[in-house]
């Protein structure tokens, strides 16, 4: 049925059938006729945008009598009343469309045709008192009425409405057809408009209002004049005055009009004709949506008046004074707009408000005072902007119950209302911080006046929990819920716009310094004056000691605890404040708060505060702390995250995201190195037995077999490791000193503390060797031994091989590539300790990756997922190895038990994964792997330099120290990750790995280097493309210098005695002849690809003569043009 309807509206004859089916007496269905319709539209569409195409004029002559012979006949009486409204809106529609593909060239008379069938007489010309006059009411048809201005509607969509793309053709053609209007149809229009709202807005208000839209959408582009007359608008004004419906569509006909772009001086004078400031001062706006309009209004009026007002170009000085006479008369009416109990009423003045302070500001600027009438409506406006920023007292939160309520992840719930709300406090915040520094002195006193007068009341009466309002009306009596978080919220924007503009730095207040709430401003220097931080801390402190937190009410505590998070640096002059503040987080409405969906967010801000509180503040706290919270560290795991397991361990896992910030916290309170060690043993003890017990209790209870197969279990053992990684997380990270020669790095943990962790540690990998085929287990261990790692150092290192191989045998691909990150950070962050770890770890971790790798060359990708997740294990390995040169520890790669495997790990490298076009940013770092390897093993094979920073610079100073000492008394870092793996690298067996390394460079990396960037899919100019050229400039370049004889045939010392631009880039200098590099190059590469000798040899010099830059740009050259570099060598 759907191809037989498709064919229908194809063919070149279905729309007549059709015609004729919709125009049937009596009426088909609606949906044939609906379909009928969509036929005649498409024939329409088939004409062309001027309707000449294909013989077209005939066919759309025909579908135009007939339907408007249907209109006249049909739609005159009850055929249309019971005609389905959209049926009567498809036909306006496809009516539109036939008047759009004819006018004005066939069918020059479409709007007079329409009005006529109306009843209305055809009039054209000026509207006067006499207009109405000529309108016999008995003669009109309604019913035509509502018709026709469907059309209008519907040619408004189609032709002008910004919201409908159109091409360029059609936009030509909508303006010949308005251009064409305008010379008399847009008057017929207008005259039509007036005659309805003259004689028929009483008995047909629908179509008075359908008449007041269309002038609203039309005024954009018709002449003024044919509406803003004295009879039009003596019409319009009377009509805000009557019914709601009417007076709404009145009111946003008048706010179009009066935006309708204009010349200044012009829109000077319809503001003045209409009377708009009279106008709105008479408006009553009890009703709010009539108040939302008339908001409407009086915004675009003042948005246009400031506009005149500030235009010197185009306006004279009169007029420019005459403007803003007028604007000032309307403030009054922005302010009651703005204080209006309706947010939405309010924020429909909020453009010009913001207008206003705009220009305010540039003044301010430009050094021109404010006139007393601009600092009189200031201080009116802020006022009125502070009251707004309250909740309305009626405001509905999530009901204050167990844990349960709410997501229990933490999060506010983002329904509409607190979407709304923020945005609206967002808007309030910019007038409010735009006042603060166009008057700063009047901010603080109304901010500051404010603040103290909440905090002064909560401390004399209370804060009430239930009640949204205060006792005893505003200021008085016991404290509303609405007003104690304004004066918490207060105090927030006050200190994040000192923040913002001018940064805080927090002070002890001096002897004799007092809070003067009215004299506080910024300064222009580098941070907020003394005079406003003290005025903060000021707020800060009443607010603590007001008791304003002893409100359960949900809007409370979050605000009220974030302040001390944001304003963390009032605590280093107020260590006092520390006891009060951690006994408010600590207390009913803090951690243990009734709203299930506020108490998460107390535990993160508890879990930010503790993190930024002065280590010397913690031990008089910490027993104290653990005590409160231990109770609430008990560990169940969320069943309705269960289900989710199977699709991995994303998503969170509800409540005990947010306790990890309380495990961490408790964490964070033990590790100062000031607190009694046999107290810091007690508590750890206190944390830690439980989650020991737990986990041995489940694995005890169960076989290995039994809990891979209960989901249950394996989350609540997840939960259990992540737990004790998260307090170990609490503990700072031990100092690694990766320039040090000695073996063991300085420890932070005392013996003790450490060996607490040593046995988290066992049980951990205990864990997981037992559970790897779980996903969650392996996450939770390595989450957990990360930062063991972190915590313990080197003494951790041991752990490393059990825990690879337990995340590497059972990982997926994502896995693998998080686990390679991971690898990299450690060989960095332990190097060289880690070196023999590193060796063990080497093997296994490779073999997984191109197992991964060679399972899908050989059976292909099953989706895009597969392989983007491939195409990331590709980018973390190659990563990793680069991490691995970085950190000098290429001496893994050379011990007895590596060095076999040296070839079948690179060879992959360079042949396949630097040779791929798919993927040009794996090909930068393949071609980044080789570079490192040619400079390790081909041209330092000794180890004198590192391999991160080997920059001239660097190497011409370290060759400088060692000429005066003896260089072979220096012991490099590469060297003593040797030492450490007890390898010599000029043994047989690291001597034998690099003569292999150096066949393999021969007979596969030099090939890839030409044979990459010449790939057709290769795509020379883009730019990730053009970092992989740079990259094989640098290899073709580093094995130049490593070709050179003093290298090549050395004993790999000559490195430390050359001068340093010839060590590491070139012009390489020497004889090219004896360059083993360049004769490979010349005598057998080129000549094996059909390279002329020719080019082979002036390739080699601009090689040899070029610096890395100028290669590129050769070598780019070469490869595009076949060989000719274009810049040749120098």
């Amino acid at each position: 049925a759907t191809e037989y309807c498709a064919s229908v509206k194809a063919s070149t004859e279905g729309w007549q059938v059709c015609l004729e089916l919709f125009t049937n007496v009596p009426a088909r269905i609606p949906e044939a006729r609906m379909f009928a319709l969509q036929v005649i539209d498409a024939m329409i569409m088939r004409a062309g945008i001027r309707g000449n195409e294909n013989g077209a004029p005939e066919r759309l002559e025909i579908t135009r009598k007939e339907l408007l012979k249907f209109v006249s006949t049909h739609y005159a009486g009850a055929g249309y009343q019971s005609e389905i409204p959209f049926l009567k809106n498809k036909l306006a529609h496809t009516i539109t469309l036939l008047g759009l593909a004819l006018y004005p060239a066939q069918w020059p008379t479409f709007i007079k045709d329409l009005l006529s069938l109306t009843g209305l007489p055809d009039t054209t010309g000026p509207i006067t008192e006499d207009s109405a006059k000529a309108v016999n009411v008995a003669a009109v048809n309604p019913l035509l009425i509502d018709f026709v201005l469907r059309v209008l509607s519907s040619l408004d969509e189609e032709m002008v409405n910004p919201a409908v793309p159109r091409g360029s053709e059609e936009v030509a053609r909508n303006t010949d057809i308005k251009d064409a209007m305008r010379v008399e149809d847009v008057s017929r229009m207008a005259h039509v408009w007036y005659s309805v709202l003259a004689h028929m807005s009483v008995s047909y208000p629908d179509l008075a209002r359908t008449s007041l839209k269309l002038m609203a959408v039309y005024v954009s582009w018709i002449d003024i004049n044919l509406i803003v007359n004295e009879p039009f608008m003596r019409i319009v004004f009377g009509l805000l005055k009557s019914s709601p419906a009417l007076r709404n569509q009145a009111c946003h006909c008048l706010t179009e009009i009066v935006g309708k772009g204009m010349r200044p001086m012009e829109k000077l004078y319809l503001l003045q004709f209409v009377s708009i400031v009279d106008i709105l001062k008479q408006l009553e706006t009890d009703d709010v949506e009539f108040a939302e309009m008339a908001g409407k209004l009086v915004n675009v009026s003042a948005v246009e008046l400031k506009n005149i007002w500030i235009d010197k170009s185009s306006t004279t000085p009169d007029a420019r004074s005459t403007a803003y006479a007028m604007l000032e008369q309307l403030m009054p009416l922005i302010l009651s707009l703005l204080a209006h109990e309706y947010d939405e009423v309010s924020s429909t003045v909020f453009p010009a408000i913001n207008e206003i302070l705009g220009v305010f500001k540039k003044m301010q600027r430009e050094g021109v005072a404010l006139s007393q009438s601009q600092q009189d409506f200031l201080s009116r406006l802020l006022p009125k902007l502070v009251d707004k920023l309250k909740y309305d007292e009626d405001y509905s939160w999530p009901t204050a119950v167990d844990s349960s309520a709410g997501d229990g992840d933490g999060s506010l719930d983002e329904d509409d209302d607190e979407v709304v709300f923020a945005e609206l406090r967002r808007n309030l915040r910019v007038f409010i911080d735009a006042i603060g520094q166009i008057a700063p002195g009047l901010y603080d006193n109304v901010v500051l006046s404010t603040v103290h007068g909440i905090f002064k009341q909560c401390n004399q009466f209370g804060v009430s929990s239930e009640r949204a309002s205060d006792e005893g009306g505003e200021g008085n009596g016991q404290l509303g819920w609405v007003r104690a978080e304004l004066g918490i919220y207060l105090v927030q924007a006050y200190g994040e716009r000192l923040s913002s503009s001018k940064g805080l730095r927090f002070h002890a207040p001096k002897q004799g310094d007092g809070v003067n709430g009215g004299s506080s401003s910024v300064n222009g220097g580098g941070s907020a004056s003394s005079a406003s931080i003290d005025s903060l801390s000021d707020m800060m402190s009443m607010m603590i000691h007001s008791g304003v937190i002893n409100s359960s009410h949900p809007a409370i505590a979050t605000t009220y605890f974030e302040n001390f998070v944001r304003f963390n640096g009032y605590f280093d002059v107020n260590r006092d404040a520390v006891t009060a503040v951690l006994t408010s987080f600590l207390g009913p409405t803090g951690i243990r708060h009734p709203n299930g969906v506020v108490r998460p967010r107390v535990w993160y801000f508890l879990h930010r505060f503790v993190r930024q509180l002065h280590q010397q503040v913690l031990p008089m706290y910490s027993s104290d702390f653990i005590r409160a919270v231990v109770d609430l560290l008990d560990i169940r795991a969320d069943a309705s995250k269960i289900s989710d397991l199977s699709a991995g361990a994303g998503g969170g896992y509800g409540l005990f995201d947010s306790q990890l910030y309380l495990f961490e916290s408790c964490g964070i309170m033990l590790s100062p190195a000031e607190l009694d060690e046999s107290t810091r043993m007690s508590l750890l003890q206190h944390l830690f037995n439980p989650l020991f017990a737990g986990a041995q209790r489940l694995m005890n209870q169960k076989s290995t077999e039994q809990i891979i197969q209960d989901p249950r279990a394996l989350l609540q053992i997840h939960h259990y490791l992540t737990a004790i990684g998260s307090i170990i997380k609490g503990f700072p990270d031990v100092r690694v000193d990766s320039k040090s020669i000695s073996a063991s790095s300085p420890h932070q943990l005392s013996p003790s503390t450490a060996q607490v962790f040593v046995k988290a540690a066992d049980m951990c990998i205990a864990i997981l060797e037992a559970l790897q085929a779980s996903q969650l287990i392996r996450e939770a261990a390595r989450f957990t031994l990360s930062r063991m790692l972190s915590v313990l150092g080197a003494e951790a290192l041991p752990y490393m091989p059990r825990l690879i191989d337990g995340l590497v045998g059972s990982c997926a691909v994502e896995e693998l590539s998080d686990l390679l990150g991971f690898l990299g950070l450690i060989v960095f962050k332990f190097k060289p300790d880690v070196a023999p770890t590193a060796s063990k770890l080497l093997l296994p971790v490779i073999s997984k990756v191109y197992g991964f790798l060679d399972q899908v060359s050989q059976e292909g990708a099953t989706g895009t997922d597969e392989a983007v997740l491939l195409q990331d294990l590709r980018k973390a390995y190659l990563t990793w190895v680069v991490a691995i040169f970085n950190s000098d520890l290429d001496s893994i790669f050379l011990t007895p038990q590596n060095a076999p495997h040296l070839v079948t790990i690179f060879r992959p490298i360079a042949s396949q994964l630097a040779t791929d076009p798919s993927n040009p940013q794996t090909q930068r770092l393949a071609f980044n792997v080789v570079f490192k390897a040619v400079q390790a093993w081909m041209v330092d094979p000794m180890g004198w330099h590192t391999l991160a920073t080997l920059t001239p610079a660097a190497l011409a100073a370290l060759n400088k120290a060692g000429s005066n000492s003896e260089a072979g008394s220096r012991c490099a870092m590469r060297q003593i990750a040797a030492q450490k793996l007890e390898i010599a690298l000029d043994g047989p067996v690291a001597k034998e790995a690099r003569s292999q390394f150096r066949e393999l460079v021969t007979k596969t990396t030099v090939p890839a280097c030409f044979e990459a960037p010449t790939h057709r899919e290769f795509r020379i100019t883009d730019a990730q493309a053009s970092l992989v050229v740079t990259e094989i400039s640098a290899v073709l370049q580093i094995l130049l210098l490593a070709g050179m004889p003093e290298i090549a045939e050395g004993d790999g010392s000559a490195v430390t005695a050359m001068p340093a631009p010839q060590t590491l880039v070139p012009p390489v200098g020497g004889d090219l002849n004896r360059n083993q590099f360049a004769s490979y190059l010349c005598t057998a590469f080129f000549p094996s690809v059909g390279c002329p000798t020719a080019m082979g040899t002036e390739f080699v010099q601009a090689l040899a003569s070029l610096d890395q830059k100028q290669f590129k740009k050769y070598l780019s050259a070469f490869l595009t043009n076949g060989g000719g570099g274009g810049s040749g060598a120098q």
